[in-house]
């Protein structure tokens, strides 16, 4: 047979078995079912345990528990080999499903991915996170030994790595002593008074006192400049307002009813946050603009008859500023010199006629979006830094924290450091094969 195909004996080759860093990442079950196909062959998991071992002592992938959580033992060797390639580099953290995640955000290949360093049961808020500062909570190795906190080691990575910090609004004013976004001074950018949002103001210095919270500790420092200013969350905020708000006072609540019904997702249980019950979240706010929601939504208004010349316009303006909003805001690309000029217009035209528009008064996120802008022109991009990456990690963790660990429900620091130490894994596998 081979003679006749004209294939040579030596160019046969048995079935490749795949390394144990290709399978690393599979749950002991999976890998279980596919040891269970004839024919199929993997490492065993003696093998697997055997190079689990081994990258926690040449990944830095090694965890431990502490009250309520866990972290990785030696954090700045760990970020060190993992993003030692990427473009970009980001700190930050959130809280979701009460569980609180802090880590990095990186580049891998073209893909933004964000790695936990800790995972602890709380919240993001200023009591819960000073708890991290004990002493002797987390004890780290290696070449994260000399440092005290999870705090002073996210400092390290912003010093020496020159990190930005993203995160959700709240996150940032925390980590760094200042009050909330309904404050007098409520941006972690600059000193701009809540009284005049869509004008500007000198970016913060550390010698600076608006807004600052007397009795909470700076957590971390950094320059204002490399701040990322919640790309995400502006584009959830602002569409969201002009979607539920300002289209419902158009064209009445029950057009806009309808309309959602092409574009809300059926979450199943315990599956999405707060957010998804009060408001669109990323996807599908997407879908509304992909699927032209906002002219079917005009549409049906226009057959009763209801809508003003000036209402027409008001639309128009409103599906322009989605638009915009979507094509600028979230992605990964470098900008290039249109691109920032094209921003730069939108975020003058929305800053200039919210109010006429909408009759709505100025928020803190339409004051971010002059930040934005001014993010994209010094660096060159926005979306890559920004905050996504984290929400979705969320997901990531709570699947493995209620599927593949739940017969460790009675030690939840141990269930916590389990998914820790998979998610970690699952992290340093591009960089292995």
């Amino acid at each position: 047979m081979l003679q006749r195909i004209g294939v040579p004996l030596a160019a046969i080759h048995p079935a490749r078995t795949p390394s144990p860093a290709e399978v690393i990442h599979l749950p002991t079950s999976t890998r279980e079912q596919i040891r269970s196909v004839h024919g199929l062959k993997i490492p065993a998991e003696r093998t697997i345990t055997k190079c689990k071992r081994q990258l926690a002592v040449t990944h830095a992938t090694e965890t431990a528990t502490f009250a309520n959580g866990a972290y990785l033992t030696d954090p700045i060797r760990f970020v060190t080999g993992l993003c030692l390639q990427s473009s970009m580099l980001a700190v930050g953290g959130d809280a979701g499903d009460q569980l609180t995640k802090l880590g990095v955000t990186y580049v891998q290949g073209q893909q933004q991915k964000f790695a936990a360093l800790m995972v602890y049961r709380g919240s993001d808020k200023y009591d819960d996170l000073d708890t991290l500062q004990q002493e002797e909570l987390t004890p780290f190795a290696g070449d994260s030994q000399q440092y005290r906190s999870i705090f002073d080691v996210l400092q390290r990575i912003i010093d020496v790595m020159h990190a930005f910090l993203n995160g959700d609004w709240p996150f940032i004013n925390t980590v760094l002593g200042l009050k909330n976004a309904s404050a007098t001074h409520p941006c972690p950018i600059c000193c701009i008074s809540s009284s005049n949002l869509l004008g500007s103001a000198q970016y913060r210095k550390p010698r600076h006192s608006h807004s600052r919270n007397s009795n909470h500790d700076r957590l971390l420092t950094i320059d204002s400049a490399r701040i990322v200013p919640t790309p995400l969350h502006l584009f959830l905020g602002i569409s969201n307002r002009i979607i539920l708000d300002v289209f419902s006072e158009l064209v009445g609540k029950e057009l806009v009813e309808q309309s959602l019904q092409q574009v809300k997702t059926i979450h199943s249980a315990g599956c999405g946050g707060m957010s998804d019950i009060f408001q669109l979240n990323g996807p599908e706010i997407r879908k509304w603009i992909k699927k032209d929601c906002s002219n079917t939504l005009r549409a049906a208004a226009e057959k009763g008859n209801s809508l003003t010349i000036e209402q027409k316009a008001t639309h128009s303006i409103l599906s322009r500023w989605l638009q915009s909003l979507h094509d600028h805001l979230l992605h990964k690309r470098e900008w290039e010199a249109k691109e920032i000029e094209d921003w730069r217009a939108a975020v003058d035209d929305i800053q200039q006629h919210w109010h006429g528009e909408t009759h709505q008064t100025p928020f803190p996120k339409l004051h971010m979006l002059r930040h934005s802008l001014e993010f994209a022109e010094r660096y060159r991009f926005l979306g890559r830094a920004s905050e996504a990456q984290i929400e979705s990690y969320h997901h990531q963790y709570k699947k493995l924290f209620n599927e593949q660990h739940l017969n460790m429900a009675h030690d939840e620091p141990e269930r916590l450091r389990r998914c820790l130490a998979d998610a970690t894994l699952r992290a340093v596998q591009p960089i292995l094969i």
